[in-house]
């Protein structure tokens, strides 16, 4: 097992993120948590960028709205190739919820720099989309490059999962200059229908057994944390008063349940892939 000062997620869904909280790897929001990631290159490249072009709103386009399931309007950053599926609010108006998400990534992405500037080991972990040609070795080094290059004096390691049916538990299939490769099994939870919600107990499993950091919050930040989270969730559900926004968190909760029992017995169809880069897209 390898102690590491400092651990992210950079896609390709929230699964990541997911595992790696449940891994006690991380243990606050970083601007990839919950965004559709091309790729774990495309990420490094933003890092380097300094996340020029994140949420300019001339480049985000709107390729959908949501009321199924996350009730968001979904945008597709035409400049880095990144898609926000998780963000703006429909309980707000466009120019409410811009405000809101840009205050919010600003706070990520300075959480994010701030952190790889004081680590001297970092795990990036990256997840291959199903529909999307695997990542080669050299573009997975080359993240690795990216990144030190932007952060000198710090070690990164990229592990990298891509999904193989019918394992019953993550295994390595290279490992070589800080870049290991593994493969597991994450089909969708319904079905075997690949789409952004994936099966991650295998990633969960393999970074508890291999991975391991300490949370470098104090208790002040901890406190912090939990009362910034609570405003956040309560400006999700804004509404004109106390009782409105408390009427559409309760709905949108219990819509949320009851469609998740109609989706496992078959009642209602999935969502469809939020996947926006092509399949012959460079890795």
């Amino acid at each position: 097992m390898k102690a590491y000062d400092f651990c992210f997620g950079c896609g390709f869904s929230c699964g990541v993120t997911q595992a790696l909280r449940a891994a006690n790897l991380q243990f606050a929001s970083l601007p990839f948590d919950w965004t559709a990631t091309p790729s774990v290159l495309k990420a490094a490249r933003v890092v380097a960028s300094g996340f020029g072009g994140w949420l300019e709103r001339g480049d985000l386009e709107l390729v959908d709205v949501r009321h199924s399931g996350i009730n968001k309007r979904i945008y597709f950053n035409r400049r880095t190739g990144f898609g926000f599926v998780h963000d703006f609010s429909l309980f707000m108006t466009e120019d409410e919820a811009f405000a809101f998400e840009s205050d919010k990534y600003a706070r990520r992405i300075a959480r994010l720099d701030k952190s790889l500037r004081a680590a001297k080991s970092v795990l990036v972990v990256s997840a291959e989309c199903p529909i999307l040609p695997r990542m080669t070795d050299a573009s997975l080094a080359e993240s690795k490059r990216i990144f030190e290059a932007k952060y000198p004096g710090t070690a990164f390691d990229i592990l990298y999962f891509y999904p193989e049916d019918g394992r019953t538990s993550a295994s390595v299939v290279s490992d070589a200059e800080g870049v290991t490769v593994v493969a597991c099994e994450y089909r969708k939870w319904l079905g075997g229908a690949i789409h952004h919600e994936i099966d991650n107990s295998q990633m969960v499993d393999f970074l508890k057994a291999n991975a391991m950091a300490a949370d470098p919050r104090s208790e002040e930040e901890k406190a912090k944390y939990a009362a910034d989270w609570k405003k956040q969730d309560a400006a999700r559900w804004k509404g004109r008063n106390f009782f409105e926004t408390f009427v559409n968190r309760t709905a949108f909760r219990r819509y949320r349940r009851l469609e998740k029992f109609l989706m496992k017995r078959g009642l209602v169809p999935p969502e469809r892939p939020l996947w926006f880069v092509t399949k012959d897209e460079p890795r």
